[in-house]
């Protein structure tokens, strides 16, 4: 009996790691790089960023680079914010490393939003953007916001959206600490990964939404089954599993930025806390602008793409952001509450 149980519980792994083989497969076939690739040298050799560019630089507007979430990819903003942008000014898209079809590369700290953020500055000077307005969503903020430290004279403002921004309190999700495990780990994300990914994912997605809908097959028009390819989707993890205590550093800094800053969050965000988030944010940045989107949860882009893209645009045409908190109600009233 033992043996026949140890033999049901092989072939079952066996069955899943074909399935799962099977299914990343499927999924780079049916979502394939939409744009162009960058090689990036120096500290980042043998790394390849995907982005997609689109739009013409125009005088007096800078260009603007967006940076996807976790759990994402870049065409997340191609289904949100690329159409509109592109019609004002050249809009760059890029594959954070690991995510979608960018490579990972071999620095060892990649899981660092600022080490990113060089990646992702060092793949803009090979592409030509100068001085772009950078927009981060959720744990793409933190990169916005680490170009922002480090770099403040190669950007022309930053908009962290429904920012990930400061550690907080309690832990992730549990799955996280058996992906770091070396053997149990692999094993995971070679088995559960893709049949899980698949259970989970509406309910994932809606959650990410509320209280807003998300758009119609929004899963499948941004390739979310890309994510449980093994090696991104360990990629991802080690993202999200590092990304407090890189926080608990890159947070002492933020007093010291000085570029323009737009912050835009809803304050029905169940993902990211505003208050903890955006909203600190704001309070340690001076002179920046917090936009308050009553109503809208962790996907604003979305739910409310014109505010997002009005933040951009006035960024990009060399406006000041107006320092005090705007709040934008459903109806589309607005209170403006200027900085002290």
């Amino acid at each position: 009996m033992n043996m026949l149980l140890l033999l049901a519980v092989a072939l079952l792994i066996a069955a899943l790691f074909l399935y799962s083989a099977w299914v990343a497969w499927r999924s780079a076939a049916l979502f394939p790089p939409s744009g162009e690739f960058v090689d990036l040298d120096g500290e980042f050799a043998g790394t390849r960023l995907h982005f997609v560019s689109r739009g013409e630089a125009r005088d007096g507007i800078s260009p603007v680079i967006l940076i996807h979430g976790a759990s994402g990819n870049l065409r997340d903003m191609e289904e949100s914010l690329v159409p509109e942008l592109a019609k004002h000014t050249r809009v760059v898209a890029f594959d954070r490393p690991g995510h979608g079809w960018s490579g990972r590369g071999r620095h060892p700290d990649i899981s660092n939003p600022a080490v990113q953020a060089r990646a992702i500055r060092a793949a803009a000077a090979k592409l030509g953007l100068v001085r772009p307005v950078v927009l981060g969503h959720s744990w793409g903020a933190s990169v916005a916001a680490a170009w922002a430290i480090e770099a403040p004279e190669e950007m022309a403002g930053a908009v962290p959206l429904a920012g990930a921004l400061y550690p907080w309190p309690g832990g992730i999700a549990w799955y996280h600490g058996i992906v770091r495990r070396p053997v149990l780990g692999a094993l995971f994300i070679r088995t559960l990964t893709v049949p899980g990914g698949a259970l989970l994912s509406k309910a994932g997605v809606a959650g990410n939404f509320h209280p807003n809908e998300a758009p119609e097959a929004y899963a499948s028009r941004i390739g979310l089954p890309l994510l449980f390819r093994p090696l991104h989707f360990r990629a991802n993890s080690e993202d999200t599993s590092k990304l407090k205590a890189h926080l608990a550093r890159q947070s002492a800094h933020y007093p010291t930025i000085s570029v323009p800053v737009i912050v835009v969050t809803g304050n029905a965000d169940y993902t990211v806390s505003p208050k903890l988030h955006s909203y600190a944010f704001h309070n340690a940045v001076k002179g920046s602008e917090l936009v308050k989107l009553k109503g809208t949860g962790h996907m604003p882009h979305h739910a409310r793409r014109d505010i997002v893209v009005d933040a951009v645009l006035r960024l990009a045409r060399g406006e000041r952001p107006r320092a005090g908190q705007a709040t934008i109600h459903e109806d589309g009233r607005v209170e403006f509450t200027p900085a002290e």
